[in-house]
């Protein structure tokens, strides 16, 4: 019985840590969504941006609203800043939001 419950609190442990890791990831796309909004975006923005959206689209499950929220923030972004490069991550996401 004591091996069944340590089992169970280890995986309740590692489910915590991955959705933890999920919110830290939204915090991190809701600040960056908020310097493009005022105008402040630096210039590793886009480094950012692609690295916190391909960390979602590496994770198994409880992403996708998380992706077609900020999604559009970065397809925005780029639009905005690099019109003409083509992202490999914006193409993930507007195949996701297809």
């Amino acid at each position: 019985m004591g091996i069944l419950i340590t089992f169970l609190v280890m995986i309740a442990g590692v489910f915590a840590i991955y959705f933890i890791n999920i919110a830290l990831i939204r915090t991190q796309l809701e600040e960056l969504t908020h310097r493009h909004k005022r105008g402040d975006s630096l210039s590793g923005d886009v480094e950012e941006w692609e690295y916190y959206l391909n960390k979602l689209f590496w994770k198994p499950f409880g992403t996708k609203k998380t992706l077609l929220t900020y999604g559009p923030h970065f397809e925005d972004y780029m639009k905005q800043n690099y019109p003409h490069t083509d992202s490999d991550v914006l193409k993930k996401v507007k195949k996701l939001q297809r």
